[in-house]
C-alpha cells in the first residue's frame, strides 16, 4: 500500500500548493490537491514526488494524455493512475461532459478509499462560484464507498472512485449509482 498518495483534480482558481483534504493515519496519508489548469500538473507531481509522494491518481478530466505526461515526469517507479469509465457509464458520462461544457450547474463526488477513514468527518465540500459542488469523501473500504454512493446518487451527476486496486473494485459503487443514471469512474494504472 502507498504511504503517501496524492489525488489531483482540476478546479478554477485552485491553489496547487494547498491540500484540499488530508487523511493521515497509521495506514498512510492521502492528500487531495487541485490545479487551476492541466498545464500545472507536471510541475506539481514532480514537486510532490520530491517531497515523498509515492502514488498519484488523476481526475477523469485529465485523461490518458495527462496521465502519460505525469508518468514521463515521474518515471516508471511511481504509480500514476487516472479515472476511466466503463461501458455502463459511457452514455451518462458523455451527457455529463456536454452539460459541463454548456455551463450547467453540476455536482460530483470523489469517493476515496483509505483504510481507517471516517466518511462523516473525512469529508470536504467545495462549492463553485457559478454553482455546483465537488464533494470529497474518504471511506474505509469499498462497502462504505457503495453505501455513500447510494446515499448521494440522487443529488449527483458524477462519481469518481479512488483507491481501488483494480477497476473491478468499483463494482459495488457502480451497482449503487449507475441505475440512478450517475456515471462512475475508477482509477486504472
Amino acid at each position: 500500500m502507498s504511504k503517501d498518495r496524492v489525488i489531483i483534480y482540476e478546479e478554477a482558481d485552485a491553489d496547487p500548493r494547498a491540500d484540499v483534504l488530508v487523511i493521515d493515519n497509521e495506514h498512510g496519508r492521502t492528500r487531495v490537491r487541485a490545479v487551476p489548469e492541466p498545464g500545472q500538473l507536471a510541475g506539481l507531481v514532480r514537486q510532490l514526488a520530491d517531497e515523498g509522494a509515492d502514488r498519484f491518481e488523476l481526475c477523469g478530466g485529465f485523461g490518458a494524455v495527462w496521465q502519460a505526461e505525469a508518468r514521463r515526469v515521474l518515471g516508471e517507479g511511481t504509480p500514476v493512475g487516472a479515472i476511466y469509465y466503463g461501458f455502463e457509464s459511457l452514455a451518462s458520462i458523455a451527457s455529463y461532459k456536454a452539460r459541463f461544457e454548456a455551463g450547467e450547474v453540476l455536482a460530483e463526488a470523489f469517493l476515496i478509499v483509505h483504510e481507517g477513514a471516517d466518511p462523516g468527518s473525512d469529508r470536504v465540500v467545495r462549492h463553485r462560484d457559478e454553482g455546483g459542488r465537488t464533494t470529497l469523501v474518504a471511506v474505509p473500504d469499498l462497502a462504505a464507498a457503495a453505501e455513500v454512493a447510494a446515499e448521494m446518487a440522487g443529488e449527483l451527476q458524477l462519481i469518481e472512485l479512488y483507491g481501488g486496486r483494480r477497476p473491478d473494485d468499483a463494482e459495488p459503487v457502480i451497482r449503487a449509482a449507475v441505475d440512478a443514471g450517475v456515471p462512475v469512474g475508477m482509477s486504472a494504472f
